[in-house]
């Protein structure tokens, strides 16, 4: 006998008299013979289908791309998978025959002008700057009384030598040469030449690094482009679960993970198991027909009979037996319906006691 055999009838009157001979059933003085036997043949299946799907589209990629390892195609509804070939983890990549177009891209050799400076290496800048002394506001206080704003400043005036290191003084003015009247950030020009440009009013171009030119992001500084028809053949995998008719008893619910399920785990093509009741191939059978895009498919069916041992006259107690993982047989005793029955009778007379004292203490 294998660990998977459903228990015979002998064998479970047998260990059900040892179960109750040690007096852990509470039989009160029941016997095996005093039990009706009841098979619950219990399932759980489920249906895992690979489901295809094809589709096509044109492909554009910088460079030219390495093709000719993918397996090529006419007509992708017709393109034959390998007897090996299950896409599932990766799909497979086609190529449609004669669509394979290497291009040049139009620009000069991977570069195109730069967008910032438009090819001329750098931009324009001012060559000078508001004084940040005095913000070109107040360079001098006397130059409205002496020629009005002064002019533009030579570029030495505008250098960081004629700048006072003490900008709350003033100083002589190098437009209108009044003494203390000036801003010595500025020196009255009001201006002071840009950091950036030096006073020349360009500065390079950072985007190209002065060269004028960036690489062409179409086709990624190659020169040139490959297009193609790719067509993709991907497998998804789609798991429905079958639900027995016949729930499983709740009573032994909970221990049912101990018990030693017979799995059968069947491939596309492979015919039930032989010995598989016909109610439980009645169903399986709404699950198992084919669906559109089905390639393949995996039917796992589990199963496993429990015995109910119900007293035949009267009796508080009922047994579920089972085969266990081990081997040997599982029991789990549980109240049977008579006796749920006197339990809820014996708590309903408890109750009415109960309320009949406290009317009469009352």
């Amino acid at each position: 006998m294998t660990v998977a055999e459903d228990p015979s009838e002998d064998e479970v009157r047998a260990r059900l008299d040892a179960y109750l001979a040690r007096g852990k059933g509470k039989g009160n003085g029941h016997t095996a013979a005093d039990f009706t036997l009841t098979r619950l043949p219990l399932l759980r299946a489920s249906v895992t289908r690979h489901i295809e799907r094809r589709t096509e589209a044109t492909r554009h990629e910088p460079g030219s791309v390495g093709l000719a390892d993918r397996p090529v195609y006419d007509v992708l509804r017709d393109y034959e998978l390998g007897p090996r070939d299950k896409p599932l983890e990766k799909p497979v990549e086609l190529v449609r025959r004669g669509t394979v177009n290497v291009r040049s891209c139009g620009c000069a050799n991977g570069r195109q002008q730069c967008a910032d400076c438009k090819g001329m290496t750098y931009r324009t800048c001012e060559p000078s700057q508001p004084c940040p002394v005095c913000a070109g506001v107040s360079p001098c206080s006397q130059y409205l009384k002496h020629g009005g704003i002064p002019g533009s400043p030579p570029p030495d005036a505008l250098s960081p030598a004629h700048r006072a290191a003490h900008p709350e003084q003033r100083v002589t003015c190098d437009a209108c040469h009044n003494p203390d009247s000036a801003c010595p950030g500025c020196r009255g020009w009001g201006r002071v030449r840009c950091d950036r440009c030096e006073t020349p009013g360009r500065i390079p171009c950072g985007a190209c690094d002065a060269t004028g030119t960036v690489r062409c992001e179409t086709c990624r500084g190659h020169g040139r482009t490959t297009s193609w028809t790719a067509g993709r053949i991907a497998w998804t995998s789609r798991t429905e679960s079958v639900t027995d008719p016949d729930p499983l008893p709740q009573r032994v619910a909970a221990g049912l993970g101990a018990g030693a399920w017979r799995t059968d785990r069947l491939a596309a093509g492979e015919p039930l198991p032989d010995d598989l009741s016909a109610d439980h191939r009645s169903v399986l059978a709404p699950h198992l027909r084919q669906q559109q895009g089905e390639q393949d498919r995996t039917v796992v069916i589990e199963r496993l009979t429990v015995v109910r041992a119900t007293p035949r006259g009267s009796g508080n107690r009922e047994y579920h037996l089972f085969r266990g993982v081990s081997g040997d047989l599982e029991i789990h005793a549980r109240l049977s319906d008579e006796g749920r029955t006197k339990v809820f009778a014996a708590v309903l007379g408890a109750v009415a006691l109960l309320f009949v004292v406290l009317l009469l203490v009352g």
